[in-house]
């Protein structure tokens, strides 16, 4: 599926859970990285995305059997404090995004991105790993709050 079309069914929670990998959420972050004006701005398209299609995914799963989606998206409210578990983690969230930033090239593809940068698209986090050591990244403190590296500096994008 092409950027846009990526972007747009992220942005409207259209996507299917089995489409929502780790490979998707590093082509959004990267995506959002270089079509935004600012790291700020892409930080807060990407916290507030994953979210909203999160809950979008939870609303789903606690659908009664049998019941079937709206016909037209529904619009879903800010995020607030969670009190389920979405799967939410701040600090991989904001660190990702962090390395993501600072490995970028301008006027690069996302093909180049990738073949340059296999660890990110690690799923056990070895290139997050080389910062945190696992009982901090995986820490409950870390999933609510974005906590500071405890092994490594994070680059700065």
């Amino acid at each position: 599926m092409n950027a846009n079309k990526f972007l747009t069914r992220f942005e409207e929670c259209t996507l299917d859970r089995a489409e929502w990998t780790h490979d998707a959420h590093v082509r959004m972050a990267w995506l959002y990285v270089n079509r935004s004006d600012s790291y700020r701005t892409a930080k807060s398209k990407v916290r507030t995305g994953i979210k909203k299609l999160n809950a979008a995914f939870l609303a789903q799963q606690n659908r009664p059997c049998g019941a079937t989606a709206p016909a037209e998206p529904v619009a879903v409210a800010e995020p607030v404090a969670e009190t389920k578990p979405t799967g939410f983690h701040e600090t991989i969230t904001t660190a990702f995004l962090r390395i993501v930033a600072a490995r970028g090239r301008t006027g690069e593809s996302f093909a180049s991105f990738r073949n340059r940068n296999p660890d990110l698209f690690d799923r056990k986090l070895s290139a997050l790993l080389t910062h945190y050591s696992p009982e901090l990244l995986f820490s409950e403190a870390a999933k609510k709050k974005f906590v500071q590296p405890d092994l490594e500096p994070l680059p700065v994008g």
